[in-house]
């Protein structure tokens, strides 16, 4: 078979692994690809590419003799620069740290490798003479008509099973994980130590089948038992966060009850005010009177109703047991804190752990800006808001500014108004963000106020 006719043959069969791959990887890291229009030419650019390079390697390998190495050291090198190549084109398309896209080119690897086994299983001759039409009209079969439908198979095995959100799960874990990403890592190469040492049957494509499944097993165990501890602790935290928000209701609702029991103690007094002045005839001094007293009433007790409203609609809990959090730091330092969410906030494309570190960044910064300055004009008070539309999520971070910064500084590492050892809050945000492109951040100072940004386009 001539090189340009394998390498076309190659192209083609790539094409459908890509597709595969993408459509996994969406079921593993439960969100689609970043399809913003200005990068769309660039995701078609850098995917014909990959295809390209990884076909082209593929037909150097085989015509060179690559893979007739002994032990199949050819193919198992052709393998790990295929997985570091999808590790990369995955990372183009999610913006994923470079850990999690190896994992899941790891494993997306072991789908496709036992659905190509599973294939080869129903071939007459484990063996393929491409030279010969006949033989390669079977493996075109194999490759490009059975192969796809096992991995199509699989998609729908693996969507209802739940496996990306064990993934999930077991990537996000803060334990340490690395025996099992070193035992993942190595698939191609225990997997080839595993297939001479069981030995079952006597075909090899037998062997390669219940070695790739074993393999699978062992695979989805760990994720399964990681997951589940996971999913476990995330339970704990989500009792945590609603005794957390029962904890700031009640306290509400004492302040509520203390205060109404202290507007009903005075309202015999004030109404005698009151009374006296109207007596007089002196009928504004008894409208500024009325307005006091229900101003001081709305404040009291108005604010305590509204926050408990705006807190119930934040439906993230990971971001309510921040702001509650935050809010009873806020407190208890006597700052001002005024939370308004203009629509019930369920979820965003911004991972969440990386979303709560943002939030607490720019909170925190705004709290260190606020700290102390109870005499100070204007007053010390923060205000959060949360704008959740169908195209973009907004979240807003507002505080007095005190001291003078100087903008072309702030996201240096570092650098702080507040003296030494400070000035690294703002620098992690900016890294954060970089690796997402629908992600983006203002800053800006307006009428003597500090405000911060973040917007998630959606």
């Amino acid at each position: 078979m001539s090189f340009w006719g394998l390498f076309c043959s190659n192209t083609f069969g790539l094409t459908i692994s890509v597709l595969f791959m993408i459509w996994i990887s969406m079921l593993l890291l439960e969100r689609k690809p970043y399809q913003m229009r200005e990068r769309k030419v660039k995701m078609i650019a850098f995917t014909i590419l990959f295809i390209c390079v990884w076909a082209l390697i593929g037909t150097v390998f085989y015509k060179v003799g690559i893979f007739r190495w002994r032990y199949n050291a050819g193919q198992i090198l052709f393998t790990y620069m295929g997985m570091t190549g999808a590790m990369f084109y995955l990372y183009f398309l999610y913006r994923e740290n470079l850990l999690t896209c190896w994992i899941s080119a790891v494993f997306l690897e072991m789908l496709e490798s036992f659905a190509v086994h599973i294939g080869v299983l129903f071939s007459p001759n484990m063996t393929f003479h491409l030279d010969i039409l006949g033989e390669r009209l079977i493996y075109y079969f194999f490759l490009y008509v059975l192969t796809p439908l096992i991995e199509i198979i699989w998609v729908l095995l693996l969507y209802k099973t739940g496996v990306g959100k064990m993934f999930r799960l077991w990537i996000e874990r803060k334990e340490s994980k690395k025996v099992s990403i070193i035992f993942i890592s190595l698939y191609p190469i225990l997997s080839e130590i595993l297939y001479y040492m069981v030995q079952i049957g006597e075909r090899v494509g037998n062997d390669n089948a219940v070695v790739s499944l074993l393999y699978l097993l062992i695979v989805f165990i760990i994720f399964g038992y990681a997951g589940r501890q996971e999913m476990q602790k995330k339970q704990i935290q989500t009792q945590q966060i609603s005794m957390q928000q029962q904890n700031a209701y009640i306290e509400s609702l004492e302040k509520l009850q203390s205060e109404m029991r202290r507007f009903r103690h005075d309202y015999k007094n004030m109404m005698s005010g009151m009374y006296l002045q109207a007596k007089e005839g002196n009928m504004e001094a008894v409208q500024n009177f009325i307005q006091d007293m229900t101003s001081d009433f709305d404040y009291q007790v108005g604010e305590q109703i509204r926050r408990l409203t705006q807190l119930g609609n934040i439906h993230m809990l990971e971001v309510k047991g921040l702001l509650l959090g935050k809010m009873e730091k806020m407190q208890q330092e006597q700052i001002s804190c005024e939370l308004e969410v203009l629509r019930p906030f369920d979820r965003t494309r911004l991972r969440t752990t990386d979303l709560c570190r943002c939030l607490g960044i720019l909170i925190d910064n705004a709290i260190d800006e606020v700290q102390g300055k109870k005499d100070k004009k204007p007053k010390p008070q923060i205000h959060i808001m949360i704008s959740s539309q169908e195209e973009c999520t907004t979240f807003q971070v507002r505080n007095p500014l005190y001291s003078n910064i100087d903008f072309h500084k702030i996201w240096q590492q570092g650098y702080s108004t507040r003296g030494a050892d400070r000035g690294i809050g703002l620098a992690s945000y900016k890294s954060i963000l970089q690796h997402y492109e629908n992600v983006f951040s203002l800053t800006t100072i307006r009428d003597g106020y500090f405000i911060q940004e973040l917007k998630i386009q959606e």
